[in-house]
């Protein structure tokens, strides 16, 4: 994924969703509503390089299985 969009967010979010279904001890409707509550938070994000920093930080947290979770 290159750059902020709202289709990279989709798929970032989509992605980390997906990642979740693997979780063994984890609970996974903790983790869906944390997921879901940091994409709200962020929402409200205006500033171009904030947007593209918390992508960066979202994808790095998939890329790392999930910070260490799985």
């Amino acid at each position: 994924m290159g750059g902020w969009s709202r289709i990279a967010v989709l798929e970032l979010y989509r992605a980390l969703l997906r990642a979740g279904r693997n979780l063994h001890y984890t609970d996974r409707n903790c983790y869906q509503r944390a997921v879901a509550g940091e994409f709200r938070r962020c929402q409200a994000l205006t500033v171009p390089s904030d947007k593209e920093g918390t992508l960066k930080r979202g994808q790095f947290f998939l890329s790392s299985r999930l910070g260490g979770l799985m």
